[in-house]
């Protein structure tokens, strides 16, 4: 048989058939190489198999046994082609290649001894006897890093397209740029409309930013920072700038020079709005769209900064405060005091300048920082306007509505720098606007300080005093006109301070209305009057004495009211009719229906109730005639003007005149000359209080007097 050992170097063997170099050979050269042969395809890794012109496997070499698994006695005795190749189709297929080899490497799976499939790609050389052998080579390893390589090009491709981040990648050598679908998107195009140059991204990075971003890409590929990270406005097709997030890093050769830089960009656009409108929200109120406390705080405190800088710098601060807005919110609900609230900030934003800061701080109070005045004067300016602007009525569900506000102002001053002290200042004159009245304005000054230094101890002071049981009652007698007889007492309320003496009522009972301190201490007022009428009933039980608590609203309007006056009633069995509660005419102004059903429940128990200072406020003949009294109080003021000689007294004849129509008894307060209780007395008032007969009484004085009236 004739051998040629051409095939393993394509390039010198004939071709055969018509088939390419390489694939299909001549055997017509005389030399005998078989054993060259052998040689060769020992240390080849190619699996090379020798069969006779019959077709017969007669010869394999080694790579075959080791790659397959076979041994060769077992390859050789039996059919290595039903062995190798189970399916008879490609069986056939075999042994026709084998007298006639094809033109070319043909890909036919082997199987293995293990029956692990080996792929492999065979050559069919054929001599011309009909002898020939075959010549195969595994790519098993090809085909698996072919598959792993194409999984990871296609992963590649889905990562791309999947993730939400556009991929970008700039060849630095060729200074050709790839450009993701999803990078082209964010901006609105499609693949084939933006190019593959790096220009095809700078050219469209906002003016403001373009220079600062080829700055920080230059840094990194020279090596100076360790990656690059830049936020930009990037421009959209549509014309609009978006905010993005470019990150890359740079892949450099082994001499250290880059040759490659990719990265991605993200859209922030949505993340950058949503951020901005949380730091509106943190800074700005809900429900008007002002400044907060924290952002006012912040402009105040900037303003103080600059004032240091330029001594000729003023600013000022108005604390507004809308006088009686609880009565709105209750009358007409929170819904519509909340619209209130917006159309006061939009009024207040249109009053002052655009650098100016309008801010709402709570509930109904705003504050203004008037920023670079010229002098005071423009503040107070500020002030008239606002209050000019009020004049118009407010319109809530075609009911027209009109606010009153308090103003307090505070002006820079040189020592001082946290905001909080500016706005405690602006409060503290606001909070003597309204104690004036209210719709006024007031100018902070330190005497104001001092005054609500003072405030804050006696309040300070005044929790403790009940805890120390530091109160006490005092009582005035109240005469019977008729007959001169002692009729009662009103509890008169001190606080015996342990360094300011014997305080009167005045001096502390606003601030325990304010701060809510008025319950507790009004409970025990209630309390105290019940036991020391418990007292003198018993150690005068011919007496049947009345006492007289004064009520204020705020006690009134308290849910627990109806039960402390009944268990104090029924801990100390004195009569319901003995206790008189006192009220001034501005109770049930704000609530109507709830302080008329109040003092019904009142009234059913037999409780007498009376109206104190009569003619001083209210003083509407609907408002006395809805409100279930017994007594009215006529105001020592009135009382005044009778006189020996004065006609003036002509004012509480028509107020007596007016309790009597209504069947109402009469306690004329304030009485200190005999002519006054003359002529209250031929007015038909039945009873008196005041200097004329006795002063207040600490318990030991009355226990006194009751005893010196019963000896007689």
């Amino acid at each position: 048989m004739e051998h040629d050992a051409s095939f393993l170097f394509p390039q010198f063997g004939r071709p055969i058939m018509g088939g390419q170099a390489g694939y299909g050979f001549d055997f017509s050269a005389s030399a005998d190489p078989y054993e060259l042969l052998r040689g060769v395809c020992a240390r080849l890794p190619l699996l090379i198999l020798f069969y006779d012109n019959e077709g017969q496997i007669y010869s394999i070499n080694q790579e075959v046994t080791t790659q397959l698994g076979w041994d060769t006695a077992d390859l050789l005795s039996q059919d290595f082609l039903s062995q190798c190749f189970p399916d008879s189709e490609t069986q056939r297929q075999i042994r026709y290649w084998m007298i006639h080899p094809p033109s070319g490497w043909q890909e036919v799976p082997v199987h293995g001894a293990d029956s692990q499939v080996l792929e492999v790609i065979w050559a069919f050389v054929r001599s011309p006897n009909g002898a020939g052998l075959i010549c195969g080579y595994n790519i098993t390893d090809m085909k698996l890093t072919q598959a792993a390589l194409l999984e990871t090009s296609d992963r590649y491709a889905l990562l791309t397209r999947g993730i939400n981040d556009g991929i970008w990648d700039w060849n630095l050598t060729t200074n050709e740029t790839f450009y993701s679908s999803r990078w082209k998107n964010i901006l609105g195009y499609q693949d084939h409309e933006i190019g593959n140059h790096i220009d095809d991204w700078l050219k469209r990075i906002h003016p403001q930013d373009v220079e600062r971003v080829k700055l920080n890409l230059m840094l990194h590929v020279r090596g100076q920072t360790p990656h690059f990270h830049q936020e930009f406005r990037i421009q959209h097709r549509n014309g609009s700038y978006r905010w993005a997030l470019a990150r890359g890093l740079v892949l450099r050769d082994t001499h250290g020079n880059a040759i490659r830089f990719a990265g991605s960009l993200t859209d922030l656009t949505e993340h950058y709005f949503a951020e901005r409108q949380l730091l509106h929200d943190a800074l700005h109120d809900s429900l008007t769209g002002l400044a907060n406390r924290t952002l006012l705080f912040d402009r105040i405190e900037q303003a103080a900064r600059h004032g240091r800088r330029r001594p000729d710098y003023k600013f000022a601060i108005l604390f507004i405060d809308i006088d009686r807005f609880k009565v709105i919110n209750d009358s007409l609900g929170h819904s519509c005091g909340d619209l209130i609230l917006i159309e006061l900030a939009n009024r207040l934003t249109r009053i002052v300048r655009p650098d100016d800061t309008v801010a709402r701080i709570g509930g109904d109070e705003f504050v203004i920082l008037l920023d670079d005045i010229r002098d005071n004067n423009d503040a107070l300016g500020v002030c008239d306007r606002i209050r000019c602007e009020l004049d118009k009525p407010f319109m809530v569900k075609d009911q027209p509505i009109t606010l009153r506000v308090s103003i307090g102002v505070a002006t820079r001053s040189s020592h001082i720098e946290k905001a909080e002290n500016y706005l405690r200042n602006a409060d503290i004159a606001m909070y003597r606007a309204k104690l004036a009245g209210g719709n006024r304005y007031q100018v902070f000054s330190e005497e104001m300080h001092l005054m609500a230094r003072d405030r804050l101890s006696l309040e300070v002071g005044l929790r403790q005093a009940i805890e120390r049981d530091e109160f006490t009652l005092f009582y005035q007698p109240i005469y019977r006109l008729s007959d001169n007889r002692l009729y009662g007492f009103e509890a008169l309320i001190r606080w015996q301070h342990p360094t300011q003496g014997l305080l009167l009522p005045d001096r502390f009972i606003p601030l325990a209305e304010e701060t809510g301190l008025i319950l507790p201490i009004g409970d025990w007022v209630i309390w105290r009057a019940c036991r020391d009428l418990q007292h003198w009933h018993e150690q005068f039980p011919q007496a049947q004495l009345a006492v007289n608590v004064n009520l204020s609203n705020r006690q009134l309007m308290y849910p627990a009211l109806l039960e402390q006056i009944s268990a104090a009633l029924a801990q100390t069995q004195i009569p319901p009719h003995c206790l008189h509660l006192e009220m001034t005419e501005s109770v049930g102004i704000d609530q109507p229906d709830q302080v008329r059903d109040i003092l019904l429940k009142l009234k059913a128990q037999d409780i007498k109730l009376s109206l104190d200072d009569f003619g001083t406020g209210y003083s509407s003949l609907c408002y006395l005639t809805n409100l279930p009294i017994d007594i009215l109080k006529v105001d020592r003021s009135f009382v005044k003007l009778i006189t020996e000689t004065s006609q003036k007294h002509l004012v509480i004849d028509a107020i007596v005149s007016l309790a009597k129509g209504l069947e109402l008894e009469v306690i004329a307060e304030g009485v200190e000359h005999p002519y006054q209780v003359t002529r209250l007395r031929e007015l038909g008032c039945d009873y008196a209080q005041g200097y004329y007969f006795s002063q207040p009484l600490s318990i030991e004085q009355v226990d006194a007097l009751l005893a010196q009236i019963h000896a007689t």
